[in-house]
């Protein structure tokens, strides 16, 4: 099994690429594994995708094999980087992953893959949900997952939003003053004559903790 693995993940910048490329092949597809530690393997996510490609005579130009979280942005991950430079040279035309997990498990990440494969002209199928987006179903599941995407975002911006106004209306002030001058000292100093904490006062005055902390010990509070 494995030797007959191997003789299918020939590279496209092979000398005898274009020899050994069957003449019956339908797509050239690239082949993306991802695990998040490497405790983990991608061997039989490649054997399942590498025996798909040959039912459906899908010819392998590379197998892209990474290490890292999925939840990370594409500019921390270096392979994927890779494929989408691959694929802005047009190398391959289809994206073949195990399941759609292996792209982002961050959906906005995975919308963002999927945005600028999109655009680039590459489709993407995935074995575990037996989807491709150069179907009719295909498309509309991906475009779901963008309005979800923007969904989550906006809820996300709702919820900063109402966060900043309730902190505005406890009288907590926002931003940063570079510089602590006496004025902001002696405002320090009577809120914590107060029994105001350190991290209210730092959040009402505008300054950071330790600007605080380094306040209060000089008055030796």
């Amino acid at each position: 099994m494995q030797e007959h693995i191997e003789s299918m993940l020939a590279f496209q910048d092979n000398e005898n690429y274009s020899k050994d490329r069957p003449d019956d092949t339908v797509l050239d597809v690239a082949i993306y594994v991802r695990v998040s530690t490497s405790e983990q393997t991608t061997e039989n996510q490649i054997i399942e995708l590498a025996e798909i490609c040959e039912r459906n005579k899908w010819w392998i130009t590379r197998v892209y094999n990474e290490t890292v979280s999925g939840t990370k942005p594409i500019d921390e991950r270096p392979v994927l980087k890779q494929l989408i430079d691959d694929a802005t040279r047009k190398k391959f035309s289809m994206m073949v992953v195990w399941s759609v997990d292996r792209v982002g498990r961050s959906l906005r990440h995975l919308v963002e893959v999927m945005t600028t494969l999109d655009e680039l002209g590459c489709d993407i199928y995935s074995f575990k949900q037996a989807i491709r987006t150069d179907t009719s179903i295909g498309s509309m599941f991906f475009s779901l997952m963008g309005c979800m995407a923007q969904m989550e975002t906006d809820i996300r911006k709702e919820r900063q939003t109402i966060g900043i106004r309730r902190a505005k209306a406890q009288g907590i002030k926002f931003g940063r003053r570079k510089v602590v001058d006496e004025d902001l000292e002696l405002e320090i100093v009577e809120l914590r004559h107060k029994g105001k904490s350190l991290r209210f006062i730092a959040n009402y005055v505008g300054i950071s903790l330790g600007s605080v902390q380094r306040v209060c010990s000089t008055k030796s509070m």
